[in-house]
């Protein structure tokens, strides 16, 4: 069937009414009936990654490991809180066998990295004529841990352990599996919690 040029134009005018008063509009779906599936359930707070890092630190020493070196990703928010993206500016974890860990960002983003830190830790900040990986060495040497294996997170990239490698030469470093794998396939009560809602 062939629609003369006027039609056409009558019909196309039309839709714009047509749509205002809700005859091509897509039913709205009614959520009256909808419950909150988290009422009752806590987020991950500062106790539960306290524990993490008393876990982590634990099997550090039965491993003989004397810091864990964490880059932005899971892992990273899984023992600080902090939800960064990746680039070529490093930010980054340390994690140490004793004491507050230690987190390496750029001077520009420290602002918003703090903002999602869950944990107390320190803050070190490199400018862009800076070494992270100088800083990261640093703590290691001011924690005395220079001397010893430093475990690896597996997903940390090949740029950052090699600078490490030419901050701290002699630098031992080793696999972080047996520490950072071990602590997060060991699920607690409150993990198994936010799992369960998920699934509900």
């Amino acid at each position: 069937m062939n629609l003369s040029r006027r039609a056409f134009a009558s019909a196309a005018l039309a839709l714009p009414a047509l749509s205002a008063s809700g005859v091509l509009r897509a039913a709205e779906p009614d959520l009256a009936g909808l419950r909150d599936i988290t009422r009752g359930i806590a987020p991950i707070g500062p106790e539960e990654r306290r524990s993490r890092l008393i876990r982590a630190q634990a099997l550090m020493r039965a491993n003989g490991i004397g810091a864990v070196l964490i880059e932005s990703g899971s892992s990273l928010t899984y023992f600080t809180g902090i939800r960064w993206g990746r680039s070529e500016r490093l930010t980054a974890a340390i994690l140490p066998v004793e004491g507050e860990p230690c987190i390496v960002t750029p001077f520009f983003e420290e602002p918003s990295v703090r903002q999602t830190l869950g944990i107390p830790a320190e803050v070190r900040v490199w400018q862009e004529d800076e070494s992270p990986h100088a800083l990261i060495a640093g703590f290691l040497k001011e924690r005395k841990l220079a001397a010893r294996p430093i475990g690896i997170e597996e997903t940390v990239r090949y740029f950052a352990v090699d600078g490490l490698a030419h901050a701290l030469p002699g630098a031992r470093i080793v696999s972080a599996n047996p520490v950072v794998r071990a602590v997060r396939m060991r699920k607690t009560a409150p993990e198994i919690a936010l799992m369960q809602t998920a699934t509900d």
